[in-house]
């Protein structure tokens, strides 16, 4: 097989990029969820997508939290700030398990507040970021010296400069983080219209369709202005939710999409194929509507997902697809505490297999995991999913810290769709 999986016969433990992976050594919330993954391999049929969201491999886990936010510019000393090596927006879950050496201090802040600051290094990977994102605990457990929980991403923050010289590998530490607001973005001609016009016939609305609706006013009414229409419609914030949305179709089904704009932000940074650099620069931007103009101009550009070391071909992006119904890219934690972004992909290629398959400790209730490492250089690259009873059969499980994101620039002739507003421009009426 030229370039499809095949099996080598003894496990390469050490040629991973990764010091822990899916196989280490378990603890007693393993055992509590194979349980529960054997109740699910009886079933037969389609996979509950709602299934990988539980994270039912950390065990029963205690509820312990609420919803909390905090005040914009509220600055908090000695946080509690987790690094891993992998980013989480707001909205989104990360799982973890924290052995009985990094717990103590853990214990005491999660009785304090349930809240903690998830950091991550720089560009070049020698200091920490300069942001990051407040997390809430909301369910967690702790025995015999492990500790397992499940935290939300609630809202974007910034470490001060007094704490940026920390140790950026640090797993743990105390930062003073400064909470980052959502800024209400208008659109740019809210003010410009009379009220007693406005209620009967707004020029402005905060969905596409709506906009369109009664674009033939607006634009009599835009007229009064020096710019071009065009230069107003692509600062509507419907306007590029509805440009996202259309793209992204083209790889994902529109049930996954939010069409809430500051949660679709989020939610093409937590899924679409990015680099560690772009998803930085979508992290620091302030508002929504710059998070949003920043993701349309990333759609400009194929991509697929190589090996991180040897820079082989593994994925497609058409080969993308969800199993869980947070997306198609999300966190989970394996025993030993690694914590994997994961992305699951229909087909993979140039890929051998290590080991045998396993239900212990399984993401994915029913699948049996295999690891797979990279064919040509051995190096870790994640794991092949199997089940006899759940459709899809098999896929694949790509670990976003073992691959590079291979970017291609899309040519003129496709480019035009949904840069320039030829969206907007056949609706227009002469």
């Amino acid at each position: 097989m030229s370039d499809q999986g095949e099996r080598r016969p003894r496990f390469h433990r050490y040629a991973s990029l990764e010091n822990a992976l899916y196989s280490v050594e378990t603890s007693s919330a393993s055992s509590e969820s194979d349980l529960d993954d054997n109740s699910e391999s009886d079933g037969s049929g389609e996979f509950d997508k709602s299934l990988p969201a539980t994270h039912r491999y950390l065990g029963r886990l205690d509820n312990v939290g609420g919803y909390t936010i905090l005040d914009e510019g509220q600055v908090i000393p000695g946080m509690l700030a987790i690094h891993t090596n992998t980013l989480v927006f707001p909205g989104f879950t990360l799982p973890l398990v924290l052995r009985d050496y990094e717990t103590d201090h853990l214990l005491e802040d999660i009785k304090k507040g349930h809240m903690f600051a998830l950091i991550c290094t720089d560009r070049v990977k020698t200091k920490l970021y300069e942001y990051g994102v407040i997390m809430e605990v909301y369910e967690t457990s702790a025995k015999r010296g492990v500790i397992n929980l499940k935290a939300k991403g609630r809202q974007r923050c910034e470490i001060l400069p007094d704490t940026m010289t920390r140790n950026p590998w640090a797993r743990m530490q105390k930062l003073t983080v400064k909470i980052l607001g959502e800024p209400n973005i208008k659109s740019p001609i809210s003010n410009t219209q009379l009220q007693t016009l406005r209620s009967r016939r707004t020029n402005f609305n905060s969905d596409y369709q709506s906009l369109m609706r009664n674009y033939k006013h607006r634009r009599y009414h835009l007229s009064q202005y020096p710019y071009a229409s065009w230069v107003y419609d692509h600062n509507e914030l419907g306007y590029l939710v509805d440009l996202i949305t259309k793209n992204l179709a083209k790889f994902y089904t529109k049930e996954h999409l939010p069409q809430d704009p500051t949660s679709l932000s989020y939610w093409f940074v937590q899924n679409y194929q990015l680099t560690h650099e772009e998803r930085l620069d979508i992290l620091k931007c302030p508002s929504v509507l710059e998070r949003l103009r920043l993701e349309l101009r990333y759609m400009n550009m194929k991509r697929s997902l190589i090996c991180g070391r040897c820079s082989i071909e593994i994925a497609n992006q058409s080969d993308v697809f969800a199993m869980s119904r947070e997306g198609v890219q999300s966190n989970y934690c394996n025993p030993g505490g690694q914590v994997y972004e994961t992305i699951t992909v229909s087909e993979a290629k140039n890929y051998i297999t290590a080991g045998e398959p396993s239900k212990q400790f399984t993401w994915f209730p029913g699948y049996a995991w295999t690891i797979i490492q990279c064919k040509c250089c051995a190096s870790h690259l994640g794991w092949l999913f199997t089940s006899s009873n759940h459709h899809p059969q098999r896929f694949f499980g790509l670990a976003h810290s073992c691959l590079d994101i291979k970017k291609i620039e899309i040519t003129s002739d496709t480019e035009s769709n949904g840069t320039n507003g030829d969206e907007l421009k056949p609706m227009q009426v002469s």
